[in-house]
């Protein structure tokens, strides 16, 4: 009875890792270039982890205060992009696996204001940018009737945008699974593939 047990949980847990998925909620999230902080401040980030899609059992509140705390800025300026680009794991089927993680938009509010100092290429840039932002997020938007998506021109003969989003993304946790299982099977590899070459050094010696 007690393996029978351990048998089913086992079972209802790999079914709702497969099942889970990862919730991004943005709120009030605001760019401006014209202005000295391009940022808002009162911003908000949650990260949910759900179970069965739906049960949230793990949640992040991230905020630009946090962010601050975290010296992320400086922590990203340490990260050597050539050495990030030669490491072994990053190879060009993980890059793939990493690009097929499928982000799908289940609510969304984008507001775009956009202008230059040529107001010929404003009208040309806006109906442009329209038309491939709207191809973007109609490969990605689960639900139609929760999203608005606006850009405007602005014809004031400067340089300017400004971007307001707030939406719900989610993220299959099976593609997670996929990545993280992609990485340990190269990294695996890689090990055999040192431990074989070393052994035929070692016995490539015994001759000499």
């Amino acid at each position: 009875m007690f393996f029978l047990f351990v048998c089913i949980a086992i079972i209802l847990l790999l079914i709702s890792l497969i099942l889970a998925k990862i919730k991004i909620e943005i709120v009030n999230f605001r760019f401006c270039s014209i202005t000295k902080r391009h940022l808002n401040q009162d911003y908000g980030i949650k990260i949910k982890l759900c179970i069965f899609g739906f049960i949230p059992i793990f949640k992040i509140n991230i905020t630009k205060a946090k962010l601050e705390k975290m010296k992320l800025k400086e922590k990203i300026k340490d990260i050597d992009l050539n050495e990030l680009k030669d490491n072994p794991k990053l190879d060009k089927e993980m890059l793939i696996a990493i690009k097929n993680i499928n982000i799908a938009i289940k609510e969304i509010e984008l507001y775009v204001v956009i202008g230059t100092e040529n107001a010929s290429l404003t009208a040309i840039l806006v109906p442009a940018l329209s038309t491939v932002i709207a191809i973007l997020l109609r490969k990605k938007i689960r639900d139609f009737e929760h999203q608005i998506f606006v850009i405007q021109p602005v014809y004031q003969n400067q340089n300017l945008v400004n971007i307001s989003v707030s939406g719900i993304f989610e993220i299959k946790m099976s593609h997670i699974i996929n990545i993280i299982y992609r990485l340990n099977k190269k990294e695996k590899k890689g090990v055999k593939e040192y431990e074989r070459a070393s052994h035929r050094r070692s016995y490539g010696y015994s001759y000499e």
